[in-house]
């Protein structure tokens, strides 16, 4: 890069996060690369947010913010887009925190803005800070890329952990869908990146919040994730047809993840939509071999999701999970 430190814009979507916005701000700000823009967007949060944001933003003239009525992170995200003026860019979870070189680590990696740089994250405040923080791997073809977006302990579909050239989202914007609006896109990302650099190095911590909309009971929200399926692969289609088996496993595996909640959960709601997804598994895993003997009998996929979902959320056994399902 011409210029060694340009300057990169960090959009926080702010929720009812009073519990631990402060120690997300504070590791924001207190990064060793100091050429930053805070752009923070209050979503009509009911709680101290907005007083804290105020009391930040009076301080520390790296942070402007803006207050809309509750809209979801997506909408959120994309007032930060139409309002960022950085050469690159971070979405960061109000709940969550940054090593503090993070932004130093990654944007040493890039050498345009059409290019993007991820680490790896955990909910396991223990391995944060560890790594190499050398470049484990680098990709430019959109094949190749999906594989390694999914490798264990990268985020593979979140925007967060990553840091993007700005001409990734000189267009392209979060769909208005109640959930699952982040994976709606994050292969369009992929595509748009003329290259992908993946750091060794677990610089995001991402806090695990049983009030975060992702955390909550299953509702109509989470219905959205079907549109989120019509998406991606209407994309692929069209796109990048030579990957369509690829993101076929990848929006069962997403099904799964949903479908679990659903098991846990048990209310007519959760049951109506694990119904529907087990019909679109099945649907999607024609053609994909073995894979779709696991829909065959939906008690005993009850039960079998019921079990992984007693484990799933410890990071060690996800990525196994990584491992063995793959893409």
């Amino acid at each position: 890069m011409k210029d060694k430190t340009p300057l990169v814009s960090i959009i926080v979507p702010v929720y009812n996060a009073e519990e631990y916005l402060e120690e997300c701000l504070d590791s924001i700000l207190n990064q060793t690369y100091t050429n930053l823009e805070v752009i923070l967007i209050n979503d009509g949060s009911s709680d101290n947010s907005l007083n804290i944001i105020q009391e930040y933003a009076e301080k520390e003239s790296r942070i402007i913010f803006f207050t809309i009525d509750n809209s979801g992170p997506g909408v959120c995200r994309n007032v930060g887009l139409d309002k960022f003026s950085g050469e690159f860019l971070m979405f960061i979870d109000s709940d969550d925190i940054i090593c503090s070189d993070l932004v130093d680590v990654l944007i040493n990696k890039l050498e345009d803005t059409s290019e993007m740089a991820m680490c790896k994250f955990s909910k396991d405040v223990n391995k944060i800070s560890k790594g190499t923080k050398f470049v484990e791997n680098q990709t430019s073809i959109f094949a190749d890329s999906i594989k390694a977006i999914y490798r264990p302990g990268f985020a593979s579909s979140g925007p967060c952990a990553k840091l993007y050239g700005k001409k990734i989202f000189s267009e392209l914007r979060f769909p208005d869908i109640t959930m699952y609006e982040d994976a709606a896109i994050s292969l369009q990302v992929l595509s748009l990146a003329s290259k992908i650099t993946f750091v060794d190095y677990y610089g995001y911590y991402y806090r695990f919040n049983p009030e975060s909309i992702t955390n909550k009971k299953v509702s109509e929200r989470n219905f959205a994730i079907i549109e989120k399926t019509r998406i991606v692969l209407d994309f692929v289609k069209t796109e990048h047809p030579e990957a369509f088996d690829s993101v076929k496993r990848i929006c069962i595996n997403d099904n799964d993840y949903v479908m679990i909640e659903c098991v846990r959960d048990s209310s007519e709601v959760s049951n109506k939509l694990f119904d529907q997804l087990l019909q679109q598994n099945r649907d999607l895993s024609r053609g994909l071999g073995g894979r779709k003997l696991v829909y065959i009998n939906r008690l005993a996929l009850r039960v079998t999701l019921k079990i992984v979902g007693k484990v799933y959320y410890n990071d060690f056994i996800r990525n196994i999970f990584k491992k063995v399902l793959g893409i």
